[in-house]
């Protein structure tokens, strides 16, 4: 069964969901969300950080692929300053188009 989202903007709030939304935190599913509150907990970026946030979000975002909803999500992060990250998400649709979504982590 193939799922259809008729509002692309819902796809923009369940990608902010997973990755905003503490691992574990949610009743209904102890394995959604992300473990960024982890790399919060160390209150530091240094030169391996970005590649674990990416690591992260790609892994809270995996189940959308994984349920059909999207064709693809990639994401890239730049360490851009001396506690932010700045991160974008590429959604690809099923008709191929890409959405992006670009947002900033602090480490403080």
């Amino acid at each position: 069964m193939s799922a259809r989202i008729e509002n692309w903007q819902d796809i923009k709030e369940l990608v902010l969901m997973s990755i905003g939304t503490n691992k574990g935190s949610w009743w209904a599913n102890p394995n959604f969300g992300s473990e960024l509150w982890l790399l919060k907990q160390t209150g530091k970026v240094d030169g391996q950080t970005a590649g674990t946030l990416r690591r992260m979000i790609l892994e809270a975002t995996s189940w959308l692929v994984t349920d059909g909803l999207v064709q693809k999500i990639d994401c890239q992060t730049e360490r851009t300053g001396k506690n932010q990250i700045l991160y974008n998400v590429i959604i690809q649709q099923p008709n191929r188009e890409n959405i992006f979504i670009k947002e900033v982590w602090n480490a403080l």
